[in-house]
């Protein structure tokens, strides 16, 4: 089937063209809301700029057509395969993408808000300056996790998104707003977050090993139980940061500002505080074994049952602090 065909159809009110061949086919800005193209081929294909909105994709082969700037606002992709694609300024709001394949694909600057994007496959795809607000790409039981591997998701707005356990293992998310965001137990691991706003964020028991975080917003961002091992968090803002049992085992925090934060029970073993700023911060039963505190500022901090016997402490400031015996500092 050739455009004209298809298009003459549809203007006959026709909308089931699922499983049609149209490999290759030139769709620029075509009007085919509602249509249904289940399982259709469409590799190749040229949709630019041409409306899909809550069309029926649902197992469609889209892999290496040109979608840029279409209109897939509400649209079913199940499991759509769109590896390689360029979506470059798409509409996908709202669209579910739950299962489909988008490896590699270019989502330069486009809409995924409120997108499902459970168990989707984003490795290799770039997300550059998208937006993901609101998107849900949870996982449930391990069975529906989404894969951004590799992904590029620099500057991306992802504001609210749910990342509940998703795979974002070596992603760059350099100056990402993940303000809010849900992302319990995710594997962040090697990924960079520099820069990055994660205010309010909720991070309980994600995996940062090795993450760079440098300069990021990490105010009131929850942090529970946390894997942070070698984490880079050199002057990064942690005001009333909630870290309870955190092991940030060898992590730099030079110059982090820490003020306020829960650190009851984390492991700072051999990490790095030079000049860090913890005036309020809760540091009951932390261990800091081989930690380095030089020129750190702890007014005010509370240090009960804190191990600090190996802890450098060049330079401290203790003004006000509670010592590990319970005793003020003057």
């Amino acid at each position: 089937m050739n455009a004209q065909e298809l298009l003459a159809k549809y203007a006959a009110h026709q909308r089931n063209f699922s499983e049609a061949s149209l490999n290759g086919v030139d769709l620029t800005g075509a009007d085919l809301i509602g249509i249904d193209l289940s399982m259709a081929y469409l590799q190749n294909a040229t949709l630019c700029m041409a409306y899909f909105n809550r069309a029926n994709l649902s197992r469609a082969h889209l892999n290496r057509a040109n979608l840029s700037g279409i209109n897939l606002s509400q649209a079913n992709l199940i499991r759509a395969n769109l590896r390689d694609t360029d979506l470059h300024g798409a509409n996908l709001q709202a669209a579910d993408l739950r299962g489909a394949d988008l490896s590699l694909a270019l989502l330069l600057d486009a809409n995924l808000a409120d997108t499902d994007l459970r168990n989707a496959d984003l490795g290799g795809a770039n997300l550059t300056g998208a937006c993901l607000r609101g998107a849900n790409l949870r996982e449930e039981n391990r069975k529906y996790t989404a894969n951004l591997r590799g992904a590029n998701l620099r500057r991306a707005d992802l504001r609210g998104a749910n990342l509940t356990g998703a795979d974002l293992a070596r992603v760059s998310l350099q100056g990402a707003d993940l303000s809010e965001a849900t992302l319990r137990g995710a594997d962040l691991q090697g990924a960079d977050l520099t820069g990055a706003n994660l205010r309010g964020a909720f991070l309980t028991e994600a995996t940062l090993t090795k993450a760079s975080l440098r300069d990021a917003n990490l105010v009131n961002t929850k942090l529970e139980r946390a894997e942070m091992t070698q984490v880079d968090l050199e002057a990064a803002d942690m005001t009333s940061a909630i870290l309870p049992d955190a092991k940030l085992t060898e992590a730099d925090l030079r110059s982090t500002i820490l003020k306020n934060a829960q650190l009851s029970r984390a492991d700072l073993s051999r990490a790095i505080l030079k000049k860090a700023d913890l005036q309020g911060a809760f540091l009951t039963d932390a261990y800091l074994a081989r930690a380095d505190l030089t020129g750190a500022n702890l007014t005010n901090t509370n240090l009960v049952r804190a191990e600090m016997s190996s802890t450098k402490l060049t330079r401290v400031i203790f003004t006000n602090a509670t010592m590990p015996d319970g005793s003020v500092h003057e």
